[in-house]
């Protein structure tokens, strides 16, 4: 099975719920090392040296398509007219029933609010609430979903590659900076739990009903990201906040490797020192980036 085979499938057992299945095949595929492209700065620096990663939120990061979810409005009105519990509280309410060809009609139409709203005037009962105030009603309550799912849910985000041209040039400062080697296949299980794999799709996730919107599956669309970003091969620490204590750092193990960029020695002179003091009191080793003599990627020296 390739890399996007067992990636995609993962996801799907999640959803499922299906962890038996879902948590051994995340293990088979665990990557070694991770990577953290940084600029080299003091908050870097610091990081190192009380080992922690910084978890940002969602609506701090550089993808404005990150978390989103799309709401089937249709779909999401032909599974609520189609319930059967939606049938009962119909006849309780109005003391009326709706017959098989009349949910027939609702669920099949191009507009199912429309459809329900033609039959209730057909069997004289009066609604309430326009099509247009319950889409917006709707619509309102989705954009509180979203807001509330950006808000509780907070991410760090690695790499399985220490070499890429591209996250060197994005995320450290034009290979200015370095790139922290972390060894999480050893970080205790609550560590390891979190860190998922990225699904890269043309699609954003879609969603049915409000109520199969659960933690996971808001955690879950932190993990798809477009196409155009598949080049990090991303894995990420995603955590739900469960209550008002909500930190930004998260404890690691101390760096396994540090890596500078190619351009590393324009680096502020002290904090180089400082670096350098840091990754000596800790044993920590360190590797020049460096640009392969006829080929266009990095190796490290």
């Amino acid at each position: 099975m390739n890399e996007k085979d067992w990636k995609t499938e993962y996801w799907d057992l999640m959803m499922e719920e299906n962890y038996d299945e879902a948590f051994p095949l995340r293990e088979l595929n665990f990557p070694r090392y991770c990577y953290k492209y940084r600029k080299l700065n003091q908050t870097t620096i610091n990081s190192i040296s009380e080992s922690y990663v910084w978890l940002s939120n969602i609506a701090d990061l550089n993808d404005p398509f990150e978390c989103s979810l799309q709401f089937d409005y249709l779909e999401c009105s032909r599974l609520f007219f189609s319930d059967k519990k939606f049938h009962q509280t119909f006849e309780e309410k109005f003391g009326k029933q709706l017959t098989k060809d009349e949910i027939r009609f609702i669920v099949t139409s191009s507009d199912p609010n429309k459809a329900y709203h033609e039959i209730c005037k057909r069997k004289n009962i009066i609604l309430n609430i326009s099509i247009e105030k319950q889409q917006e009603v709707i619509e309102k309550r989705w954009s509180e979903i979203i807001e509330e799912t950006n808000h509780y849910i907070k991410v760090c985000s690695f790499s399985e590659n220490n070499n890429s041209l591209l996250l060197w040039s994005h995320y450290a400062d034009e290979h200015k900076g370095i790139c922290i080697e972390y060894d999480l296949v050893n970080e205790p299980s609550e560590i390891r739990a979190f860190l998922l794999p990225i699904i890269y799709s043309d699609t954003i996730y879609k969603v049915g009903l409000f109520e199969e919107l659960t933690s996971l599956r808001k955690i879950g669309s932190t993990l798809i990201k477009a196409k155009e970003w598949e080049y990090e091969n991303e894995w990420r620490l995603a955590f739900f906040r469960q209550s008002n204590n909500f930190p930004n750092k998260q404890s690691v193990s101390k760096p396994k490797a540090v890596y500078l960029g190619t351009r590393f020695h324009l680096n502020d002179e002290q904090l180089i020192k400082d670096l350098f003091a840091i990754l000596e009191e800790k044993g920590i080793p360190y590797f020049l980036m460096s640009k392969h003599p006829t080929e266009y990627k990095l190796v490290s020296t």
